[in-house]
């Protein structure tokens, strides 16, 4: 799990530290056997949660025919042939399984996607969204790829819609002071010009942290700046690894945030890979949590 989180964080500091202004091509067909755009693939391999959660939320499932072991299912469905992990996955099985089309993430070794290649099989890679237009527009385009189109354009147009009433609430509201903490060893958070920051700055919150260079920060800082709610979302770590965190921000008793019981746990896979729909049940969330009283009105 730490090298998956290694790997995570390592993922944040390449999109943190990207120029700004630069274009994000939010499909790439990267060098290989083309993928005939005419074609409409019918078995699809997923290579990463939040791939699966686009697949199903399009309604797409039945052509998924195989995940990896960090990829959730709904309650509901069908079990799904686990090839590996996000990182490492079992080529030979891929190859079996003799899919149309393996959507691989940011996380994925490039040796392997060439050792797939090489048998014949196309493969794209699905860059990580930087903003929340990002997200939705990555959504579009898989559903431009599977004949979901019109899906994807429902659930876009639905979930800008709850964001935008978000907004507005929360441009009303009084702007409280956050820090968001996506990462342990070293302590990682949220710049400026990432969905993550979007999360806090549309739900009415001050990100303390947003000039942060690579997402890299310091506890001193936090301490510093005494922010009035701090939120833990460790990616790739367990249940227990936020308890811990959340144990190691209460010994600071001076804080706002711990005088008033405003340290919150948030889930991982919601804060840090979500599709438009999980975006915006979660600035839902946030702004629930950033605006307690406020909140219940929305």
């Amino acid at each position: 799990m730490l090298n998956f989180q290694n790997r995570c964080c390592q993922l944040l500091n390449m999109v943190l530290s990207l120029v700004q202004g630069v274009i994000l091509v939010l499909i790439i067909l990267v060098p290989g056997p083309s993928f005939a755009t005419d074609h409409v693939p019918g078995k699809i391999v997923s290579l990463g949660p939040f791939i699966t959660d686009m697949i199903y939320l399009l309604k797409a499932q039945d052509k998924l025919v195989a995940v990896t072991s960090y990829c959730k299912l709904p309650e509901d469905s069908e079990p799904k042939q686990i090839i590996g992990t996000v990182m490492q996955m079992n080529v030979e099985k891929i190859i079996s399984l003799e899919p149309d089309l393996v959507l691989a993430n940011a996380l994925t070794r490039q040796k392997q996607i060439d050792a797939l290649r090489k048998q014949g099989l196309s493969v794209m890679r699905l860059p990580t969204p930087r903003t929340f237009d990002d997200i939705c527009q990555r959504l579009i385009d898989l559903g431009n790829l599977i004949e979901k189109h019109e899906e994807a354009l429902e659930v876009v147009n639905q979930a800008r819609k709850n964001v935008s009433r978000i907004k507005t609430k929360a441009l009303a509201t009084p702007k409280r002071r956050v820090f968001i903490q996506i990462g342990l060893k070293p302590l990682k958070t949220a710049a400026k010009d990432t969905f993550i920051n979007e999360y806090i700055e549309f739900a009415g919150g001050i990100n303390v942290a947003s000039q942060a260079n690579e997402g890299v920060y310091s506890r001193e800082k936090v301490l510093e700046q005494d922010p009035d709610v701090i939120f833990i979302a460790t990616m790739g770590s367990s249940k227990k690894a936020g308890t811990n965190e959340k144990s190691s921000w209460q010994r600071f008793t001076f804080l706002k945030a711990v005088k008033n019981n405003e340290i919150r746990i948030l889930d991982p896979d919601m804060v840090c890979s979500p599709t438009p729909e999980q975006f915006s049940k979660g600035l839902l969330e946030f702004f629930h949590l950033i605006h307690p009283i406020k909140g219940k009105n929305l």
